[in-house]
């Protein structure tokens, strides 16, 4: 004889009301509706070690930071003196020390700014011991 699939069949009532106590079972609900853990769920996949575990941070590889804040940075640069004072006194000084320097071009503004701040940045930092005035 052979094997035929049978449909899965419903039997409706074959459970006992939760809450009811008959001889023998527990009057829990925990107790009348064992719970079935499916392969794919993710409770079934994690271990006990595992339980407690929060998720991994995202790292990025070494350097893909670096090139970002170096992209940022270039795009982006704030100076120490904003850019119109600062425009306003070269002007100034170049016109007390002669007025054949008349224009500046942006280039030059930019460059003499970073110089200046930089300068002032690194000073210290070196110490410049041997020159007249320096701070020690």
């Amino acid at each position: 004889m052979a094997r035929t699939k049978h449909p899965a069949s419903r039997t409706r009532n074959h459970t006992k009301p939760t809450g009811v106590a008959t001889a023998g079972t527990a009057t829990s609900s925990a107790a009348a509706t064992p719970t079935r853990r499916s392969p794919r769920s993710p409770a079934a996949k994690t271990s006990p070690r595992q339980a407690g575990r929060q998720k991994k941070k995202y790292r990025h590889r070494p350097g893909t930071v670096a090139l970002r804040e170096i992209r940022h940075f270039q795009r982006t640069w704030k100076l120490l003196i904003p850019a119109a004072p600062f425009i306003r006194l070269v002007k100034e000084i170049s016109n007390f020390y002669t007025l054949d320097v008349t224009r500046w071009t942006a280039e030059a503004l930019v460059a003499l700014q970073e110089w200046i701040t930089t300068g002032d940045y690194f000073t210290p930092l070196i110490g410049c011991r041997g020159l007249p005035g320096s701070v020690v």
